[in-house]
């Protein structure tokens, strides 16, 4: 019996790292031993007695030590390989870090995972993927985010299929997270995990790179294109990724192009000639930290396999004062009805009788207002324009009366639309509208001050935002007449949105989108000059967007979405407004519910809303819903697992 655990040894970079030169040419190819004939075979980044080992397909599936001979063998008939190492699999109840590789059966040609087991030594199947609707031309793993692992399966007809394979907790269960579309005859593809890239060889055309993980932006990058377009002598047939680098086999013309890729700047370092070879139509690499190289081999049908020492130095990242940290959604909301660019900000109106009877209101900018319970049922909606911002406030004087308003910036006329809320039963009821003389409103918070006056604070694209004193009269039994006075004005250099008022301290924070938080105070005579909370940056990347105020027993704390990097930027609500860390929120699989990417609007509240929410909650709107595919919606998170996540008070 094998014991894995005294035999594997991770030989891989950290995260991050960076390529730092490339100092000599590539050793010339060699031909591998005989045994190993298999047409597929990649090096690996764990060691057998000390030494280098391989795995390889085609009648059967071996893992091989550094002469060729097989170590352990799974006769399955197979072809492709992608691995990733460690992985944490679940098995017998218990987590083990584990080589998990990535191939399709023969001859069903179905896609599937094998794994190393780490007790046994032993090849075993962990996983089938259903068999996709085309002929899969290649495949490749990712684990761009979170720990979960994914895998495409690549159609030459320009669609790749993107499944979920290794959860975050170790489950192997395959599920579809989203279609991709890429380049039509695509040969060869290979994630770089890292920096998040998917890399795609076209044929005939040359290489693109395009967001890996499941929330990425379905668009594309040029990395290299064929001559006289691209430095590329010909077509691209097979890709390999090393730390911040690109290796990319030339077939007709019997070489390797290496590229550096740090920072998603693509450049061409090297070409090495691969004269040994026929058509190199394969190539896989592992970087070896230890001998600053990389281990390269390329096959052939007619020569077999060649191994290239690569010198490749590379170092560690720099680490983060502010490590991202991630935690899971606990509830989704239902879709909004249309796909595209619809959910957008979201606002939370506390029960104060029956908090878990509570609402989250949310504007969809092509329809109107949609009002959510805490399970995520939609309970109403109002087709009442491109409503883009909402807040809520609570006891606005209405005559003798006071009432709950909920409050949304309406492009369609750029004015703001009024709803009141039952204090009973949640239900929302239009009550109309205040025009204003802002250009194209856009982002908007509600103020209450100490002596219970009611400020809508709306912004434009321009820059600049309105501070309007709302004022109601009954008018007959069931009609409120709403008037609105502008009482000051204040400006930013460029287009914001985010923006919340933390009534408690009198103050705003305001987001200006390219460029930073700010802050001032909130009531009309605080002055019109804002102050900086924190400059767009590596913590706070741009866009700066959605904005709340959480309220603990003991701290209050400034939630807004870094909307560039996918995170959330927690400080501290008061000066000198300390960072307090930065959150990701990935999917929660056995929930069956996505992560979250490129928010725009979100809300947080530290009202004891019952057991899932005892601490309050985070809503955010997010940007792209998959597993399965659908409209924009919004996600809820358990403060308590923030609180945790970053060591809060």
């Amino acid at each position: 019996m094998i014991h894995l655990r005294t035999l594997l040894t991770a030989c891989v970079l950290g995260a991050g790292a960076t390529v730092m030169a490339i100092t000599a040419l590539a050793n010339t190819p060699n031909n591998m031993p005989a045994s190993f004939a298999p047409v597929l075979h990649a090096p690996l980044n764990v060691l057998y007695q000390q030494q280098p080992t391989y795995l390889s397909v085609g009648n059967t599936i071996d893992w091989r030590d550094a002469q060729g001979k097989s170590v352990a063998q799974l006769k399955q008939p197979a072809e492709f390989i992608d691995w990733r190492y460690p992985v944490s699999v679940e098995s017998n109840g218990k987590k083990q870090d584990a080589l998990v590789v990535a191939t399709v059966f023969l001859p069903e040609q179905q896609p599937g995972l094998v794994v190393l087991d780490p007790v046994t030594g032993e090849l075993r199947e962990l996983l089938r993927v259903p068999t996709p609707e085309f002929k899969i031309e290649n495949i490749c793993l990712s684990r761009a985010v979170g720990q979960h692992l994914s895998l495409y399966l690549l159609d030459e007809r320009g669609t790749a299929e993107h499944w979920l394979v290794v959860d975050a907790a170790g489950n192997a269960n395959a599920r579809l997270l989203r279609r991709v579309p890429v380049a039509p005859n695509s040969k060869a593809c290979a994630v770089d995990d890292e920096q998040d890239l998917l890399f795609i060889a076209e044929e005939g055309v040359g290489i693109w790179a395009l967001g890996a993980s499941e929330e990425s932006q379905p668009d594309r990058k040029i990395v290299d294109m064929q001559k006289p377009f691209g430095k590329l002598s010909g077509g691209v047939e097979a890709l390999a990724v090393l730390p911040q680098g690109l290796v990319a086999a030339i077939a007709e013309e019997k070489q390797l192009a290496v590229y550096s890729t740090t920072k998603a700047a693509f450049v061409q370092k090297q070409l090495i000639e691969l004269q040994e070879t026929d058509e190199p139509e394969l190539v896989k690499a592992v970087y070896r930290a230890a001998k600053k190289s990389a281990s390269i081999i390329v096959g052939d049908e007619k020569t077999g396999n060649h191994h290239v020492d690569l010198p490749w130095q590379a170092t560690a990242p720099s680490s983060s004062v502010y490590p991202i940290v991630s935690v899971t959604p606990d509830v989704q909301t239902e879709p909004m009805l249309r796909f595209g660019d619809a959910a957008d900000d979201p606002a939370i109106w506390v029960n104060k009788k029956h908090p878990h009877k509570s609402r989250v209101i949310g504007t969809n900018k092509q329809q109107g207002l949609f009002v959510y319970d805490l399970q995520g049922k939609e309970v109403q909606h109002f087709n009442t324009g491109k409503l883009n911002n909402v807040d809520v406030r609570y006891g606005v004087a209405v005559g003798n009366k006071r009432v709950d308003i909920a409050v949304a910036t309406n492009r369609d006329d750029n004015s703001l639309a009024i709803y009141t809320i039952d204090p009973r039963s949640g239900k929302l009821t239009f009550s109309g509208s205040v025009k204003t003389d802002l250009e194209e409103i856009y982002g908007f918070c509600l103020y209450q001050s100490p002596a219970q006056k009611t400020y809508a604070i709306p912004n434009g694209k321009s820059g600049e935002f309105q501070q309007i004193e709302l004022t109601a009269v009954a008018v007959g039994k069931n009609k409120i007449e709403w008037n609105g006075n502008v009482v000051r004005r204040f400006y930013v250099k460029s287009q914001p949105e985010g923006c919340v008022a933390d009534d408690k301290n009198q103050r705003l924070f305001i987001g200006e989108e390219d460029t930073a938080l700010w802050t001032l105070g909130a009531e009309p005579a605080a002055g019109n000059t804002p102050e900086l909370v924190l400059a767009a940056g590596d913590i706070l990347v741009p866009d700066v967007e959605g904005v709340g105020v959480y309220h603990g027993k003991q701290h209050a704390y400034v939630v807004v979405s870094s909307q560039g990097n996918n995170t959330f930027v927690v400080m501290d609500a008061l000066p000198p407004f300390n960072v307090r860390g930065r959150v990701r929120i990935d999917m929660d699989a056995d929930k069956n519910i996505d992560g979250v990417s490129e928010t725009d609007g979100l809300e947080v509240s530290s009202a004891n809303f019952g057991k899932l929410f005892s601490e309050g909650l985070l809503v955010v709107q997010d940007g792209h819903k998959v597993m399965p595919e659908a409209p924009q919606n919004f996600k809820y998170v358990d403060w308590k697992k923030i609180r945790s996540a970053l060591s809060l008070e």
